[in-house]
């Protein structure tokens, strides 16, 4: 996955779109960086193992300036600074986020790994980092910091809503709108999160989602 948007980075130039789309798990591990108040840093749960947030940014600091990246997370932990995993209660909704168990046993086993990429991804996700974004990244989450993600029998929650409200191409409006109708249509324990980090873009924020 990161040499894919590396080789996107590296070919895409500017007025170009990439559209990045996770839907699965979340996940934490510690942050030996220091960068979070919470001492945990988030995770995309991926097959072969947890992609750290922290090269979610040094990976959009590798594209040009003008290049617009669009991200959908539909998962736990999806929000732009994300908190502790809560506890699960039986016979509740099922949520798109590792158990805590879970989490601390693949951390456990796989302390040097983590620690030797947030090494190598030193406090990404600063201020000074971000600055340093020269494309226009926009982020469509699933949940706010301190929310659940729901899991469905097709899509999740937040995947499932999006589409009805695309409406196969129908929507007419930008991004942020975009968000704030996903958001009409969700129960109040679930709230999609939109943010922007690296240059600001007006024009983008206000086109149609998934326009070329």
């Amino acid at each position: 996955m990161t040499q894919a948007v590396l080789g996107a980075a590296r070919a895409f130039k500017s007025g170009d779109l990439f559209f990045l789309t996770y839907s699965g798990h979340g996940g934490q591990v510690d942050d030996t960086n220091g960068e979070e108040k919470d001492r945990m840093d988030e995770t995309w749960v991926c097959y072969d193992r947890q992609l750290v947030d922290d090269e979610l940014y040094d990976l959009w600091a590798r594209f040009k300036a003008g290049v617009r990246i669009l991200v959908l997370s539909d998962s736990y932990h999806s929000g732009s600074v994300t908190r502790a995993i809560p506890a699960f209660i039986s016979g509740g909704p099922r949520v798109r986020a590792m158990g805590t168990t879970v989490a601390r046993a693949v951390q456990k086993a796989h302390e040097k790994l983590y620690r030797d990429i947030q090494t190598a991804h030193p406090a990404a996700e600063k201020a000074s980092v971000k600055a340093s974004v020269k494309a226009s990244v926009l982020l469509i989450s699933g949940c706010m910091d301190n929310q659940l993600s729901q899991d469905g029998a097709r899509n999740g929650l937040f995947t499932g809503t999006l589409k009805t409200v695309w409406n196969g191409g129908k929507f007419r409006q930008g991004h942020r709108k975009f968000r704030d109708v996903i958001v009409s249509t969700m129960p109040p324990d679930q709230t999609p999160n939109y943010s922007a980090i690296g240059t600001a873009n007006a024009k983008f924020e206000a086109q149609k989602p998934f326009t070329i």
